[in-house]
């Protein structure tokens, strides 16, 4: 509407386009809001197969694919596939000699000392692969490793492995005692011992137990 040669919004005061009006035309420099900056920031995902990032690294699709997998919630105690001995100098003797290997192993790490042989491998792929090498001569297991898909298979392929080679194998502890008995704060599904040296006494001693079991 023009009145006295000015033009005038001719929209009903409250209404929406009156609204935009004003705020498109008051130069408004107000910032978006929390909930319009959060939308904004998302990246839509179109399907369960899209990359995961940790920060800006892509994630291997090998482990991307154990991160979509729902995990269970683990209900109080081990689990059914941790068959834990009844002997009380297990734990203690496990817990001496896994201390005893992980201050010679980051010794020998500080001093690098190239030919000094690795004492302990972690983690479910590299035990698996050090029992099929007829490296690793005792696996350290914890009892309530999450239950999902591909993890649920990993363990199962280490208890399976170290049955058939005739490696002992503990589940003494949980994740998080596991991660403790060698000095860490994180959790610790699975320690593999591939030299004793440095903690024999203890090792012969727990060989000689899971041979009676």
């Amino acid at each position: 509407m023009v009145v006295g040669g000015q033009i005038i919004n001719a929209s009903l005061p409250g209404s929406i386009d009156s609204k935009i009006d004003i705020f498109e035309n008051s130069g408004d420099k107000r910032k978006p809001d929390a909930e319009t900056k959060a939308n904004s920031g998302k990246k839509a995902r179109t399907d369960d197969k899209a990359p995961l990032y940790s920060g800006d690294k892509l994630i291997p699709e090998r482990f991307a694919e154990m991160k979509r997998v729902p995990k269970i919630p683990n209900a109080a105690g081990p689990r059914e596939y941790a068959s834990t001995t009844n002997d009380e100098r297990v734990r203690p003797l496990l817990a001496e000699m896994l201390r005893e290997l992980m201050r010679l192993q980051k010794r020998a790490i500080e001093d690098k000392n190239t030919k000094a042989k690795r004492r302990m491998v972690m983690g479910l792929r590299e035990v698996a692969r050090g029992i099929r090498a007829h490296k690793v001569k005792m696996v350290v297991m914890a009892n309530n490793l999450d239950q999902y898909g591909v993890i649920d298979e990993k363990l199962q392929e280490i208890i399976d492995l170290a049955k058939s080679e005739g490696v002992p194998l503990f589940f003494e502890f949980t994740k998080r005692s596991l991660g403790k008995a060698i000095g860490k704060s994180i959790k610790i599904a699975v320690i593999g011992i591939q030299n004793a040296d440095g903690a024999h006494q203890p090792f012969k001693k727990l060989n000689a137990i899971a041979g009676r079991s």
